[in-house]
């Protein structure tokens, strides 16, 4: 369910190499960025920027950023070109994954924030391709520790991030899966407003925050203070104003996932949570699509359920 059609056109190792993918419509690039400190990995779709993975020196995290249709974009890049943090909470950037404490034997590590040295490293591009119907890549990250004194070099996570951007029926869709393989013993732990597969909209509709709304599913768990509560959960729809437009983005969260809880935020930071323990060599991998589009008026609640659920089906069946 996570596989487009694809023929190969071109594969990328990191070496400082310009790559560049062609496939009609789409593109794919790896380059300098022209809006943020380091890399990207630039998606287009008939010459406009749909989405672009962000990594390189300046960058302590690495995310995919979203755009909208005319390349405006709607994700947080959490900072200026210049290097300065940009608006509130500027480490909550654009589709990331992530645990506040990561557990080991070198101690607890935010994977998070990344206040104190902790890191994640794009070490390789596996696969860049663009084909008729999208986009694909597969990249190799690490997750490091603070404490790097050790024959790992601090490594505690090798993730294997398969990233596949897509427009069926003219709205963006992102499948992202994270393969991530325990370099060591490991107890991934926080709290569901800080851990697990989030997005987080532009700092401008923090502007924005008493326009925005959600709807989830299953649709009668009470919301609770910014979190919902239960083994069911299926799907989470934000809807926000932007650029003087109307967007919606629906996350559809599978059930092998195991996710226990959703985080929300009005200001546009939302993702499902779940905590694990991973013994050395062990592989837990978790999937999420993004399903981006663009209105005219906020919409309606029922058209918006409907379409969510259907979504939701289309991807398990």
């Amino acid at each position: 369910m996570w596989n487009n059609r694809t023929t190969t056109f071109a594969t990328s190792f990191l070496a400082g190499l310009l790559v560049v993918t062609v496939a009609g419509a789409w593109t794919v690039e790896d380059r300098a960025n022209d809006e943020l400190p380091g890399r990207i990995i630039d998606i287009r779709h008939e010459g406009t920027r749909v989405a672009g993975f962000i990594y390189g020196e300046g960058q302590a995290k690495t995310y995919l950023s979203i755009y909208d249709s005319e390349g405006q974009r709607l994700s947080n890049p959490g900072l200026h070109p210049d290097g300065r943090t940009r608006g509130r909470f500027p480490h909550h950037r654009g589709l990331f994954i992530g645990w506040n404490q990561i557990r080991s034997d070198l101690g607890s590590d935010d994977l998070w924030h990344l206040r104190h040295d902790e890191r994640m490293a794009l070490e390789a591009i596996k696969k860049q391709e663009a084909t008729p119907d999208g986009v694909t890549l597969e990249l190799l990250v690490h997750w490091y520790s603070a404490d790097r004194d050790d024959d790992l070099d601090g490594l505690l996570i090798a993730e294997h991030r398969t990233i596949q951007v897509s427009r069926p029926a003219g709205r963006t869709q992102v499948d992202q899966e994270s393969r991530m393989v325990a370099q060591r013993d490991l107890r991934l732990r926080g709290d569901l407003q800080h851990a697990g597969v989030h997005f987080r909209a532009d700092a401008g509709v923090d502007d924005e925050r008493e326009h925005t709304r959600y709807l989830w599913d299953p649709a009668d768990l009470p919301p609770g203070p910014g979190r919902v509560i239960s083994d069911e959960l299926r799907w989470v729809n934000f809807r926000f104003p932007l650029h003087g437009n109307w967007y919606s983005v629906t996350q559809l969260d599978p059930p092998e996932n195991r996710s226990t809880e959703l985080s929300w935020r009005d200001y546009g930071r939302f993702g499902f949570f779940f905590t694990d323990d991973l013994d050395k060599g062990e592989t837990r991998t978790v999937r999420t699509r993004l399903l981006f589009d663009e209105m005219e008026a906020p919409g309606d609640d029922d058209d918006i359920r409907q379409r969510a659920v259907s979504d939701y089906e289309a991807m398990v069946n």
